[in-house]
């Protein structure tokens, strides 16, 4: 491969040779069963009925070593053929969708080197949750996450009978249906060569979410935005739902939908197109986008390879004009509002499906998918069975600068057109009409934007697309509304029934006696050979084909959770040794406590009994006994001392009195003599004292050493 569309050499990695090996064969439409989230790729493998787990930023960031892969195991594997693989922006669960069910699986946690799931553990087994309880003849046409569910875990579903479901998937329990409501009339199941709705385009084909909005504005209209936030609240928020008809006609569903006490959402009539056309922008819409802008901008896809760029804004009604009076139709189930928006189109754009080499060249019409880019509104991509497209929308920066910078005289330009690049083909005009060449994966990688693709020959392409425009604002999400109602699951065998059922059978032939010529013989034979072929053969190898599938996941799935089993016994093993080490550790720690002190008490009891002393004890008696002679001397003294001090104090008094009556004069001599002896008693004391202290102070210390 060309390092110029694999700029990862990401064909050379082992994961992606296994994607290959597991391609589903018959594809001939364009699907998606590639998905990147958090710089992780999730792509399902069809052979083994699991998810394959990829770090590319690991991969980007380390090219010269091999990145290994993980192995999602979904505890109940879809028996459905799964067409799109669709990750909330918690990355917390994954939803495996196709048009005749959804799986919803649990994602592991991930830590470790580089943030792999349970720290780099080869198989993971995810607990999943099937359901499909949508009927026999009906199927899933779009399925998004709800980008106002607070926990990210409410699933919106368009289904082909012009109904919209609303689950609520929490983790660890089964989902949930909170809310039905129908956006038109079911489709007639009956033979009949009159056209009905459905094949004059009025089926639901696809649908989006609009900006958030208030559901009264009015009420906040004389509030500055300090006091808007302080009295807002979830309640008074809803996301309306832009709903595309096969005929080109836009309906916008309001009314918060996650409230499970608000009622049924108000469904309203088909948007106002301006400038007004003839064949209303075309009558094979196949995709809808909405871009999260102020104001919003709506992308509508045609399977021609027409784009229409249009702005939702608020109509400007006339009160005298009829028609904008509130109808309904379809009888009294279903009411259609008159809608205040109306889609203003700026420009037209024409997509080329192939390499057509001339104007006269047959032109080739698909479905078109539209995909958003996260980081970056002003563009999206295109993928179709003719390769993938990338549009670049000036309007949306011109948008962003006529918004904040409040700047009246200035205008959004039409003159700047939005930007086409085919970015690669997979048809030339070559190519066979019945040859299937479909996109199988998209994704994109951030920081810097690389695109992910999975072409249907199982080759990666991956390139590197230039951005000039701004990044994303966070927007806040809706709250959560808990809600009781179990989903039921529909058993396999149920599936095979459905996938045996056939439309037309080949009877016993009765013809009576009249016999039949070899011509209408044969053609009999032919007749009912081509009924075997196309419909009995055809669905028991399809049935072949989903039991093998369903085996083959079986099969990984026991030896995978043989292996746990053994893994858990070991562990269990250890835990029960290490249990028993953890008994006899306290039995031997608690004998030990017990021999001490026994030791502790028989040191003491001997050393108690001695019967004679040391010594060393022998000297330190009779030293204590020399100062316990001392003590009573110095005893003996102080008690004289204590006798003698009412003498002085007479004494002192009595010269005091003589010293008031006569003065008493001294000369020098004299003065310095007494001073000298006073001096000196003042020592003598102290130095008694301090004698005495010591003295105290060593029977106390011998004391302590005897005991």
């Amino acid at each position: 491969m060309s390092s110029c569309t694999d700029l990862l050499h990401l064909n050379e990695k082992e994961v992606f040779k296994v994607i290959k090996a597991g391609l589903p064969s018959g594809a001939r439409e364009t699907r998606n069963i590639l998905e990147i989230q958090d710089n992780v790729l999730y792509v399902w493998n069809a052979d083994k009925c699991c998810v394959l787990t990829f770090n590319i930023a690991a991969a980007r960031g380390k090219p010269g070593e091999e990145i290994s892969y993980q192995t999602l195991q979904p505890t109940d594997s879809p028996i459905f053929e799964v067409t799109n693989v669709l990750i909330n922006e918690t990355a917390t669960q994954l939803a495996l969708w196709g048009r005749l069910g959804i799986a919803l699986m649990e994602l592991p946690k991930r830590w470790g080197k580089d943030a792999v799931f349970k720290d780099g553990k080869k198989i993971i087994l995810c607990t999943n949750h099937n359901f499909g309880d949508f009927g026999a003849t009906t199927e899933i046409q779009r399925t998004r996450w709800h980008p106002g569910s607070t926990n990210d875990s409410h699933l919106l579903i368009l289904t082909s009978e012009n109904s919209f479901r609303l689950y609520q998937c929490e983790l660890g329990d089964a989902p949930r249906l909170i809310k039905c409501w129908k956006v038109g009339r079911a489709p007639s199941s009956s033979p009949s060569k009159i056209p009905d709705f459905t094949s004059l385009g009025e089926t639901a084909v696809d649908f989006d979410f609009a900006t958030p909005t208030l559901r009264k504005p009015e009420m906040f209209a004389d509030k500055t935005t300090d006091e808007i936030k302080e009295t807002i609240n979830w309640n008074q928020i809803e996301w309306p739902i832009l709903v595309l008809r096969g005929n080109g006609e836009v309906l916008i569903v309001r009314g918060n939908v996650l409230l499970e006490n608000y009622g049924t959402p108000v469904v309203l009539g088909s948007l106002s197109m301006y400038p007004s056309t003839d064949d209303n922008y075309g009558i094979d819409s196949c995709s809808i986008m909405c871009l999260q802008t102020t104001p919003p901008i709506v992308v509508i896809a045609m399977c021609t390879g027409k784009i229409y760029h249009a702005i939702l804004l608020r109509e400007i009604s006339d009160d005298d004009d009829d028609d904008r009076k509130t109808w309904s139709q379809y009888g009294s189930n279903y009411s259609l509002h008159t809608p205040d928006d109306a889609l203003y189109v700026y420009e037209c754009v024409e997509l080329e499906l192939g390499l057509l080499f001339t104007d006269d060249d047959k032109k080739y019409n698909c479905p078109i998918h539209l995909h958003c880019d996260k980081g970056n509104k002003s563009r999206y991509f295109c993928s179709h069975n003719a390769g993938i497209h990338m549009v670049s929308l000036p309007m949306v920066s011109q948008l962003e600068e006529f918004v904040y910078d409040n700047n009246e005289n200035y205008l959004p330009s039409l003159l700047n057109q939005s930007i086409l690049q085919y970015l690669f083909s997979t048809r030339t005009k070559h190519t066979n009409v019945d040859e299937p060449t479909p996109i199988l994966g998209f994704g994109l990688l951030q920081e810097p934007c690389i695109l992910i693709s999975l072409l249907h020959t199982g080759v990666v392409i991956d390139l590197s697309v230039i951005d000039l425009y701004y990044l994303p604002r966070i927007e806040q999400l809706e709250p959560v509304v808990n809600t009781t109602k179990k989903v039921n699951k529909e058993p396999f065998d149920v599936y095979i029934k459905k996938l045996l059922r056939r439309e037309v059978s080949q009877p016993i032939t009765k013809i009576g006696t009249r016999t039949m010529s070899l011509s209408e013989s044969l053609e009999l034979l032919y007749h009912a050979t081509n009924i075997f072929r196309t419909q009995h053969f055809v669905r028991h190898d399809k049935v072949r084909e989903e039991i093998s599938k369903k085996v083959r996941a079986l099969k990984a799935l026991k030896n995978h959770l043989l292996k746990e089993l053994d893994t858990l016994t070991e562990i269990k093993n250890l835990k029960q040794t290490a249990e028993r080490l953890a008994e006899r550790y306290e039995d031997i720690k608690d004998k030990q406590e017990e021999l001490a002190s026994r030791a502790r008490e028989v040191l003491r009891l001997v050393d108690y009994k001695e019967p004679s002393m040391t010594s060393v004890e022998r000297a330190e008696a009779q030293e204590l006994q020399k100062m316990k002679v001392k003590i009573e001397d110095m005893k003996i003294r102080l008690e004289q001392l204590k006798k003698k001090v009412p003498q002085q104090t007479m004494l002192t008094n009595g010269i005091e009195t003589n010293g008031k009556g006569k003065e008493i004069v001294f000369t020098r001599n004299q003065e310095e003599t007494t001073k000298e002896n006073l001096y000196q008693m003042t020592k003598n004391i102290k130095n008694l004292s301090d004698q005495v202290k010591q003295i105290k102070a060593e029977i106390s210390l011998s004391y302590i050493t005897k005991q």
